[in-house]
């Protein structure tokens, strides 16, 4: 761990960010930025999809921006993601290229390779494979179709190979499987859950490792996609490729929670 490291967290207030933040915050110097600051005083309040002088000077002298900020249904339409999950994320990628940012750890998603959840084949979701974006079930009566989140989160991963290529600098995808909100223990997914969901968990424990292990791995390349689970017996997702590209050990499994 290098605590000389600034590290800038998109989406500070949300889920994934505040439980980030709360890892990072003894570990190195954070600045925080989220459309909504809770009234938080470490958070700067700053839409992402408008671009203002006034957040992008925020990423002077920033190491590693951690981009979580974006709407998290996975089953809105594309006129309501095309602002907060499309537009802030090309603004953040641009803001982080012209103030020479080293490193941009991405949330993508497991939504990214949704389609391979109505396949049998094949066996292991590697990050290799053709993407297949939006998963499709049924949830108390009502169909689901995350199309166009997994097929946005999939052109913002190809938008961070461009800009890696163009500044330079490092990128990292992190196709992050299933972290519910708060504890996140496996005894709160709910009865009836499909495998295909229960087994892309990811506890608490295993994310605040992953990201932390992102921000400090030396990668070989400059574009890098990982598949982010925890070690959940069964799963169909490779974490392999993870473990050996960033060093991620996984500490948890659903099926022995």
């Amino acid at each position: 761990m290098n605590k000389n490291k600034t590290i800038l967290i998109t989406g500070a207030s949300g889920n994934l960010g505040a439980k980030l933040r709360k890892h990072l915050q003894d570990r190195y110097p954070i600045r925080l930025i989220d459309i909504d600051s809770r009234n938080e005083r470490e958070i700067i309040q700053a839409d992402l999809s408008i671009w203002n002088e006034e957040w992008v000077k925020l990423f002077q002298g920033v190491d590693t921006v951690v981009h979580f900020a974006a709407d998290p249904d996975p089953n809105k339409s594309w006129d309501e993601l095309m602002q907060p999950n499309i537009d802030a994320a090309i603004n953040v990628f641009h803001a982080s290229g012209i103030k020479k940012v080293k490193r941009i750890v991405f949330a993508s998603s497991n939504h990214v390779m949704g389609g391979y959840k109505d396949k049998n084949e094949p066996k292991v979701i590697t990050t290799d494979l053709p993407p297949l974006p939006g998963t499709h079930h049924t949830s108390h009566g009502r169909k689901h179709d995350s199309t166009p989140y997994g097929s946005a989160k999939f052109l913002i991963e190809r938008l961070g190979k461009c800009y890696a290529e163009i500044y330079g600098m490092e990128v990292i995808a992190v196709r992050i499987g299933w972290n519910l909100h708060g504890e996140n223990r496996p005894e709160d997914i709910f009865k009836g859950c499909e495998e295909w969901f229960r087994l892309m968990w990811l506890s608490n424990r295993d994310f605040c490792h992953l990201m932390e292990r992102c921000i400090e791995a030396e990668v070989s390349d400059n574009f890098v996609v990982v598949n982010g689970m925890s070690a959940n017996t069964g799963m169909r997702w490779d974490i392999g490729y993870t473990k050996k590209t960033v060093g991620y050990q996984p500490a948890d499994d659903v099926t022995r929670g």
